[in-house]
């Protein structure tokens, strides 16, 4: 994104204080207005100049650092919040990590299931629900994760062996039984 040439002057992730970074589009002059009135960019919103986006975008080499300076005063969660009380679209850029605090996904799109095997055995972990809804409903957990060899018989039967051939397999350790 940031090796092209935007169409738009303020198209860009931006660092704040903390560390972290958020993606924030201006995309409108109207928009063009209300961020520089949350952002007090007074000098900006007084600028004829800057009144269109094409002539924003001829200016970005003006702009950019003095919106990059205000942003990196502000911490992550003050940035959006300012963005969102003026309606700049954003969205932060989050870690994997990040995710499982969303408070979206933890709205039916992660899925408790209980850890089977290793050091974590018997710990609940969150996973990713398939993204679908039917009837306005999320599919949940229809099961919890199986334990190593709990269906594998069931599982070779539904393949098409034979009851002899399953406990040759069973023997021979080409599959685990519970």
């Amino acid at each position: 994104m940031s090796v092209r040439s935007s169409a738009w002057s303020v198209y860009d992730i931006f660092h704040a204080q903390d560390e972290e970074r958020v993606f924030v589009g201006v995309v409108s002059d109207s928009l063009w207005k209300r961020f520089c009135e949350e952002f007090e960019l007074t000098e900006f919103a007084q600028d004829s100049s800057l009144d269109l986006n094409n002539d924003r975008v001829k200016q970005r080499d003006r702009i950019m650092p003095v919106i990059k300076e205000a942003f990196a005063a502000l911490t992550k969660q003050e940035m959006m919040d300012r963005l969102d009380r003026a309606g700049i679209p954003f969205a932060p850029i989050n870690k994997p990590a990040d995710l499982f605090d969303d408070v979206h996904l933890n709205d039916g799109g992660l899925i408790e299931v209980t850890l089977t095997n290793g050091d974590h055995t018997g710990d609940k972990a969150k996973l990713p629900g398939l993204p679908i809804e039917f009837g306005g409903q999320r599919f949940g957990l229809r099961q919890d994760l199986p334990k190593e060899g709990e269906h594998s018989r069931l599982a070779a039967q539904e393949a098409g062996f034979a009851a002899n051939e399953i406990e040759a397999m069973i023997q021979e350790g080409i599959i685990r039984e519970e």
